[in-house]
């Protein structure tokens, strides 16, 4: 089985679902080619439209969340296309002279851009293309329904409805959770974790991080655990890729409460040793606390498919949020503190995101095919 993986790069996520897929395809003997989907179109409008994206996510993120409630609120008309579907859909043409050049059985993606030009091809060239689409965000995101699909893999089961509601044929779908890199599946005692990181042992772990971009209210959160949190209470704030927020932060007076660490590939291990996490609500983030059973606190630093995260999460109980920055310094007493809380919410989370997505993503369409 030969398959190709259709991303983008606007954040990370995307492209770490598809390193999941691939992983674990590969397992399995399947060959996969993983490869940005804005890129048929030109190398340069893929940068114009990924770096564009970043920007506003990071700089105006209110400007995002109108932009995002427009696209829900204004979808594509019944066999109509949306201006997005237009633009992003002039890649069509490279990516089928790319499979006329290379063999692949089926495509799956990882972005709504990468469907939105599969569809395309399908609509005008393949009109027996496989297509199979991911969703990484706990919602339906805008521009699905305009995805002709083979196969539709959900979060949860309890999106179900409303994927049906936008349009998704409900005999396609598939609630298999979002696909995150094996060593989520797997666990190391907190002790032992916090030996391998050089974390104290004897206290408990607060992780602090908001995403791979490093976005949020980062250095006030910090500062205030810091100040508020008890001596046997220790903090790990990860400022993934953004390196003005790691040395900011290094450049403040701190005491040896706080570890500051910048890109780090051991995220499972951090997870382990964590008590609770405070996050950004990004789709795969979270989808990788959720399967270690991590006590989620989410914060929300961007509106938009992040929000629909935090409703989800919170309204089914998998995670917990605040108004502002007091707000969730007491709901990390909450977890900390005596009590069973935290025992129970890792129960919960165990027994709602403990199966292996990408296991049953490769199950439907070994079946399919």
């Amino acid at each position: 089985m030969r398959i190709l993986i259709l991303s983008g790069n606007t954040g990370g996520g995307h492209n770490s679902a598809a390193m999941a897929i691939k992983d674990y395809f590969s397992t399995k003997n399947a060959e996969c080619e993983i490869r940005d989907a804005l890129a048929f179109w030109s190398e340069g409008k893929s940068y114009l439209i990924s770096n564009g994206h970043i920007l506003i996510y990071k700089k105006a993120p209110k400007l995002f969340g109108v932009i995002y409630r427009f696209a829900e609120k204004h979808p594509a008309k019944e066999n109509d296309d949306s201006f997005m579907y237009d633009v992003v859909t002039r890649g069509a043409k490279g990516l089928n002279e790319f499979l006329e050049e290379n063999r692949f059985d089926a495509i799956i993606c990882t972005h709504v851009f990468a469907g939105m030009i599969a569809t395309a091809v399908k609509k005008k060239y393949r009109p027996n293309l496989k297509i199979y689409f991911i969703a990484t965000d706990y919602t339906c995101s805008p521009g699905v329904s305009e995805i002709l699909m083979d196969g539709c893999f959900i979060p949860h089961e309890k999106l179900r409805h409303e994927f049906i509601r936008n349009r998704v044929p409900k005999e396609i779908i598939v609630a298999s959770g979002i696909p995150v890199r094996a060593k989520f599946y797997e666990h190391t005692e907190p002790q032992k974790a916090k030996e391998m990181l050089s974390l104290p042992t004897d206290k408990k772990l607060v992780l602090l991080m908001c995403g791979s971009m490093g976005c949020g209210p980062m250095k006030g959160l910090t500062k205030l655990l810091e100040n508020t949190l008890p001596d046997d209470t220790h903090i790990a704030v990860i400022c993934g890729s953004n390196k003005k927020l790691l040395k900011e932060l290094s450049k403040r007076d701190q005491s040896d409460k706080v570890t500051l660490i910048g890109y780090t590939d051991k995220m499972p291990l951090y997870m382990d040793a964590a008590d609770v996490a405070l996050t950004k609500p990004g789709g795969l983030s979270t989808s990788e606390a959720l399967t270690k059973g991590v006590p989620l606190l989410l914060i929300d630093a961007v509106p938009g498919c992040e929000t629909r995260n935090i409703e989800f999460l919170c309204g089914n109980h998998f995670a917990e949020t605040g108004n502002n920055a007091d707000e969730l310094t007491a709901l990390v007493f909450s977890f900390i503190g005596k009590g069973d809380k935290a025992q129970k919410t890792r129960e919960l989370l165990r027994k709602e995101f403990s199966d292996n997505a990408a296991q049953k993503i490769y199950d439907y369409i070994a079946k399919d095919l």
